[in-house]
């Protein structure tokens, strides 16, 4: 029996997710607007070195999209002229992405990193993480949309007013209760 209960809280972690502290935001935007990708450094480093110009990178999965150092800057291909993290926003740690005529091939899960010198000699940079931002790009007409809010608000009311319906805000949450639940049968099942 303990080796069913093992398999089952293995197969668990696998289909929650990834267990680690790393926070996403979740974003939707209509296509043609512009999205506000949220970031701030200072909340990672905050001893960055106040002569230092912060270096920011944003990355997908498959390629770097944005990338400032002072007032350099590397905007990926197919982001020309859309995409930017103003120097003057940087310098005081929002390091956040404003993504212009947003398309539909923009949706992607989006990162952020601090590049940081690891000596002041050195010339190699440390990546530092600071930001996952998941993109959804919505394509829909306005007036589908409009109706869709109305029987989305309407069907959180019945989900906030039914009973026993619970809603779990992360994976390590949703694993927590369960491996509680499955050691708690397990106590009833094979006790010592």
């Amino acid at each position: 029996m303990g080796i069913i209960l093992q398999e089952f809280i293995l197969m668990l972690v696998i289909s929650t997710g990834s267990l680690s502290a790393e926070s996403r935001i979740f974003m939707t935007v209509k296509v043609d607007r512009s999205a506000v990708l949220p970031c701030n450094w200072k909340t990672i480093l905050d001893n960055l070195a106040t002569d230092q110009s912060p270096h920011i990178e944003w990355r997908t999965f498959s390629e770097t999209v944005f990338e400032r150092l002072g007032e350099e800057q590397f905007q990926g291909e197919g982001y020309e002229g859309r995409i930017d993290v103003p120097e003057d926003e940087l310098k005081k740690g929002n390091c956040s992405l404003v993504l212009k005529d947003v398309k539909l091939g923009d949706a992607a899960v989006y990162e952020s990193h601090l590049l940081v010198k690891r000596t002041k000699r050195s010339l190699q940079s440390k990546r530092v993480f600071i930001q996952s931002v998941e993109l959804s790009v919505d394509d829909t007409p306005e007036e589908i949309n409009s109706a869709q809010d109305k029987l989305n608000s309407r069907a959180r009311l019945l989900l906030l007013h039914s009973s026993g319906v619970i809603h779990f805000p992360s994976p390590i949450i949703t694993f927590t209760i369960l491996t509680i639940i499955l050691l708690f049968m397990q106590c009833f099942i094979d006790p010592l």
